[in-house]
């Protein structure tokens, strides 16, 4: 059957966690428990009536294909206890409530503080954090698996009514605020989404139906890993070929390594060759010597 939405948050509050938001926020551990109370059903069901709205999914899918998830914790254990984690991650879900809530967050916030005791600033910190977690679940089922605008209707308003009568009657203000008498189930078979096939309990990789625009784009991902493979081994390869080359010591210059010199041994000293050299030259020694062509000792003109 489709996630339950509702259920999953809950999960997210382990004693361990609301211990942590207790001490972090200076709450008490029952306090905390009144304010995951409102926040849940609160922050649900105005996603839903978000959704309801005219325009409402669309603006909701475009809002989370501009994040990027792959730093989003995925439950609260991750961040709790950790105030730098906490900061850098769930400041995109604030975000995600000023587009849920509009200008409606400040009361919302209010009145979850008159209700559950907690400081308004309290309050705000657990709708933030919980906010973060569900960003991240719709995030990448948009980015990974294609959720439309459809499939995000359908599991929402596939629990509406739940997340009405879930509700505390103490928070009468805050479903009057957000218009939470809208918030019926439609009447009729079970859908895609909602069928049992269709969305399973694992919320990390749940089976959302694709959309062509999911598949083009999870295509687009792969095609591009594979050619930076591709280049990363052909930058290594000319690198390897480069450093194989043969260098001299003196300034790195690429050399011959097949190249052979022939040593003073190899050179003909024969008397035949030196006649040869003295009557073309008029010596065999040194050319450049004092005197005139031919004539190593200029003393000899002397003579």
């Amino acid at each position: 059957m489709a996630v339950h939405l509702i259920s999953y948050l809950r999960e997210q509050f382990t004693p361990a966690v609301i211990d942590q938001f207790g001490s972090e926020l200076n709450e008490s551990s029952a306090t905390i428990q009144n304010v995951i109370g409102g926040v849940l059903p609160t922050l649900l069901g105005g996603l839903t009536r978000r959704v309801q709205a005219t325009g409402g999914a669309a603006s909701l899918i475009h809002f989370l294909d501009k994040s990027d998830y792959r730093n989003t914790p995925l439950d609260l254990s991750q961040v709790t206890g950790n105030p730098l984690v906490t900061a850098e991650n769930t400041a995109p879900g604030r975000d995600f409530l000023e587009h849920i809530f509009d200008d409606k967050l400040t009361k919302v916030t209010e009145l979850i503080s008159l209700y559950s005791g907690a400081k308004p600033q309290s309050v705000l910190e657990v709708l933030t954090q919980t906010g973060t977690i569900l960003m991240g679940v719709l995030g990448r089922q948009e980015q990974e698996k294609g959720l439309t605008t459809e499939g995000l209707q359908t599991l929402l308003l596939g629990q509406a009514t739940e997340f009405r009568q879930m509700l505390p009657k103490e928070l009468d203000g805050v479903g009057g605020l957000l218009g939470f008498d809208e918030l019926v189930t439609p009447n009729g078979p079970q859908t895609d989404v909602q069928g049992t096939d269709n969305f399973s309990n694992n919320v990390i990789n749940p089976n959302i139906p694709k959309s062509p625009e999911g598949d083009r784009r999870h295509e687009n991902v792969r095609w591009l890993r594979w050619a930076m493979i591709a280049i990363a081994v052909l930058v290594l390869a000319l690198l390897i070929q480069k450093c194989s080359q043969n260098q001299n010591g003196i300034d790195g210059v690429s050399t011959d390594s097949t190249r052979t010199v022939e040593s003073n041994a190899m050179e003909d000293t024969s008397a035949a060759t030196k006649q040869s050299i003295e009557d073309a030259n008029g010596q065999v020694t040194d050319s450049t010597a004092s005197g005139p062509l031919g004539i190593r000792d200029s003393s000899g003109l002397n003579r």
